[in-house]
Parts: C-alpha cells; structure tokens; sequence
C-alpha cells in the first residue's frame, strides 16, 4: 500500500502547475458532488417519511403522503421516458429506408460533435 502511497507522489511531481490545479478543482467538484449526493439523500428520506393527518381533530390519524415505493419514484415511468427519447431520436437522425452500413457511416461522421 506504501509504495501506491509513493507512485500518487511521483505523479504530483512530474505535473505542470497547470494539471495540478486542474486536478485539484476536479477533486473539489467531486467533493461538492458527493456532499451534494449525501444531503439528497437526506431530503429525499424526509419526503419518503411524510405523514398526512387524514383523521379529524379528536381522532388524529396520520397516514403516509407515499403509499407505495412507485408514488415515489415510478422507475419504470422514468426509463420508459427515455427509451421514448432515444427511439424518438433514432427515428429522427436515420430515415426508416434501410440505409447501407457505408451510407451510416457517411451520415455518422458527417454529424457535428
């Protein structure tokens, strides 16, 4: 584990001031990432353990806002959400003619990236 410790060191050493603080930014945009990650977590556990009151005055019952975890978060809603962009984007990009692999290669490098 030292000697991994020691080659990290060398790396430091041959880099430019320049890679270095770009390294550096990109650590802390990391960081700012995962801290972001760790509070929604957090916010979204609160909202997951919401309760409604749905009793009256004299015979408070609360009920949970979420009844199910796909109240919450529909996965399938969201991945079929995207499928349909991409399938919608296909369509789009290639004409539905059948085109030869040269003729996609064509327009696949033609593309502006």
């Amino acid at each position: 584990m030292r000697k991994l410790g020691m080659e990290r060191l060398r790396d430091v050493e041959l880099m430019t001031l320049s890679e270095f603080h770009y390294k550096r930014y990109a650590q802390e945009y990391k960081e700012i990432d995962e801290e972001y990650k760790m509070h929604k977590i957090a916010f979204l556990t609160r909202n997951a353990s919401a309760t409604k009151n749905t009793g009256t005055e004299k015979k408070p019952k609360e009920e949970y806002v979420f009844k199910s975890f796909k109240d919450f978060f529909d996965y399938e809603k969201i991945l079929k959400e995207v499928d349909d962009e991409l399938v919608g984007a296909e369509k789009e990009d290639f004409p539905i003619n059948h085109l030869s692999p040269a003729q996609i290669a064509l327009q696949h490098n033609s593309r502006k990236g």
